[in-house]
């Protein structure tokens, strides 16, 4: 029997043994990204047998994560399986990365059904490039950070995130959510973040124009070699304000990672568009599964 409980702060070591056994490229392996997004998502975890399960949902239906975890893999998913299936609830398993797949497909034949979740891939960026805006394709955002360095010449400022600046940083979240409801989630998961940044190791940035906050930006090293941007807005009133604090927080916090995971684009036309004009090196497979 599985037991489920809340997820706290205080299992970031737990949680991260078993995630930070290989990288997959996908945010929901990150404790922070876990983490943050916990109370939006009623997110929960338990542990059995070595293996950690991650579980998902509402009154209608539960999400579970592929477990995690050191021994053997399908009696951990025939463990899932039972309690999914008695839970009297529907259910599938997210966020499936493809060798996940394979050895579901290895343990269970055709038991299982996927279909690919594009609107959750990640998208992957060499660090590299971002920091650089070198190349070709890279042209038109070097000319939007030019542009805006010029027209703004000793008005703009960039700070890291801190202590002091928490406040504003939360406040242009709030307001900047409140003019696009859609990201209200979003909230929630910048609430829990600031209040536990230095637990969850997060550096941020904040650009400023003659002292008012433009854009903002944090993130995590979810590995060594990878550094996951969970928040990222501007002002879409001052041109190059996106450009200019996804260059500088890439510059000043990046210089020891390959990668730059800039996540999913959840299907938003708009942000689909923003991510690719970046020219990822990369974006995931990530499958759902559900029982035939």
């Amino acid at each position: 029997m599985l037991e489920f409980r809340k997820i706290e702060i205080t299992d970031k070591a737990t949680v991260e043994k078993y995630f930070k056994v290989e990288n997959h490229f996908l945010c929901e392996y990150s404790f922070t990204d876990l983490f943050i997004w916990s109370s939006h998502y009623n997110t929960q975890m338990a542990i059995k047998n070595d293996f950690l399960y991650v579980k998902s949902g509402n009154n209608e239906m539960d999400y579970y994560m592929v477990p995690e975890g050191f021994g053997d893999f399908k009696e951990a998913m025939n463990v899932l399986i039972d309690f999914a299936n008695n839970s009297g609830k529907k259910w599938c398993l997210v966020s499936i990365y493809e060798k996940a797949k394979e050895k579901i497909e290895q343990c269970f034949g055709d038991m299982f059904v996927f279909e690919e979740n594009r609107d959750n891939a990640d998208y992957i960026y060499l660090a590299e490039k971002l920091a650089n805006l070198s190349g070709r394709k890279m042209h038109k955002k070097k000319n939007h950070v030019n542009k805006f360095m010029k027209e703004y010449e000793n008005r703009w400022s960039y700070e890291d995130l801190s202590e002091s600046n928490i406040k504003e940083f939360f406040e242009y979240q709030y307001n900047w959510c409140e003019y696009d409801n859609q990201f209200l989630g979003e909230l929630c998961a910048s609430s829990a973040a600031l209040k536990n940044y230095k637990e969850l190791g997060i550096v941020g940035g904040i650009l400023r124009i003659d002292g008012k906050i433009v854009a903002i930006t944090l993130g995590s090293k979810s590995f060594e070699d990878t550094m996951i941007v969970h928040i990222e807005k501007a002002d879409i009133n001052v041109n190059g304000a996106y450009q200019v604090i996804n260059q500088l927080f890439v510059q000043k916090n990046c210089k020891d990672v390959i990668y730059v995971d800039r996540e999913e684009d959840l299907g938003i036309e708009g942000l689909r568009k923003a991510k690719e004009s970046y020219y990822p090196e990369f974006t995931t497979l990530n499958y759902i599964g559900k029982l035939k």
